[in-house]
């Protein structure tokens, strides 16, 4: 599992892989980078820690892993705290008419992690590696 305090990647490996990408936004420093790398993979922990389907330690964390982090680390870089929102479900509403503005209460809306930022390079690096949020296949919808 990865550490909430410990990172699993350094910021020389976090530099080769979003330069390689031609990533735009990494800090400079050294100190900068190491706090982007900790809070993305403090994001990468709390989302997806219980729902590995193997297990391993921080120091030994899957190449898909560490990409995932410092994914998620060049978004706090660009935008610190993007991925810690402040949500309270009874109180989120979602646009439902744009003309005479109209808004209706979230209903559900996943659960938890419903509620949680989602990165779509994160989310296709991991999909191999962890089990649905929902539990179960969700790809089969009855009509």
């Amino acid at each position: 599992m990865l550490s909430f305090t410990a990172p699993a990647v350094t910021p020389a490996e976090a530099l080769a892989y979003l330069t390689a990408g031609g990533a735009t936004g990494w800090p400079s420093t050294e100190t900068d980078q190491k706090t982007a790398i900790i809070r993305g993979q403090r994001y990468i922990a709390a989302r997806f820690n219980q729902r590995w389907l193997t297990e391993w330690a921080n120091d030994e964390a899957p190449e898909a892993v560490k990409y995932a982090i410092c994914e998620a680390a060049l978004a706090e870089a660009v935008k610190p705290g993007s991925l810690s929102p402040v949500s309270t479900p009874s109180t989120d509403k979602v646009l439902v008419q744009a003309g005479k503005l109209a808004w209706e209460r979230v209903k559900g809306a996943g659960g938890p992690d419903g509620y949680v930022p989602r990165l779509s390079i994160v989310e296709g690096l991991l999909a191999g590696l962890v089990r649905s949020s929902t539990g179960g296949v969700h790809f089969l919808a009855r009509a």
